[in-house]
């Protein structure tokens, strides 16, 4: 189901899905009133929409969605669940600004080839090139799922990271990573040198301990 109401009905439904219901609840653990906040990949707008909750009316959600259908499902959902303080964008965050080759496979894509993938391409936007555009003088949190070009996407912000440190949580996704030539260890090792401590995290059990090889997701701070 693309469309849906964030109440607590919807909140039983996310317990069928771990995944979904670990991030929404982690990201509810460590979000608080008034941040500025950025999502990547925001698809139909299940933690964009957890996030702005969790920020409140004083706080502020750009959530970045590339595939028009995706986007179009993400606006219908934040204007369904009469979300006020979130912004959309149909942009890729990346490491570059312009249009960009893209892969749509189900209901994901991102920019690593795919067999079954529909390719596309999108515009693209990096983070710094986004706050300096919006005037946005500091960001507060950055929660990113870009299926493999999460690296990409930090690398390119690293004085946005080193000047003003916003906590992350990142998904992983290992197979995408390899193919851009990248890992879970090199992403972890970028972040740890501009001063985050990095931790592994297990969305589907969150009181369990985890470690980079097996981790659905990092959250750095």
């Amino acid at each position: 189901m693309t469309d849906f109401l964030f109440n607590s009905e919807f909140r039983q439904q996310l317990q069928e899905s771990a995944h979904h219901y670990g991030e929404v609840a982690f990201l509810e653990s460590v979000l608080r009133p008034g941040m500025t906040t950025i999502e990547g990949g925001a698809n139909r707008g299940v933690t964009a929409i957890a996030m702005a909750m969790a920020v409140g009316s004083q706080g502020h959600v750009h959530a970045f969605e590339p595939v028009p259908e995706f986007f179009a499902t993400l606006e219908e959902n934040i204007s369904r669940n009469n979300i006020g303080n979130t912004s959309v964008y149909n942009l890729a965050l990346s490491n570059q600004a312009g249009s960009i080759s893209f892969y749509k496979h189900g209901t994901g894509s991102g920019v690593t080839f795919t067999d079954d993938g529909e390719a596309i391409e999108v515009e693209a936007i990096t983070i710094p090139e986004f706050l300096a555009v919006q005037n946005i003088p500091s960001l507060d949190f950055i929660n990113l799922d870009c299926e493999g070009s999460e690296l990409l996407v930090l690398q390119s912000a690293q004085d946005v990271l080193t000047e003003q440190a916003p906590p992350i949580f990142c998904e992983v996704h290992r197979g995408y990573l390899e193919a851009l030539g990248q890992s879970v260890a090199e992403l972890a090792k970028y972040l740890a040198g501009l001063g985050y401590d990095v931790k592994p995290i297990q969305v589907e059990d969150l009181k369990s301990p985890s470690d980079f090889d097996h981790c659905s997701h990092i959250y750095a701070a």
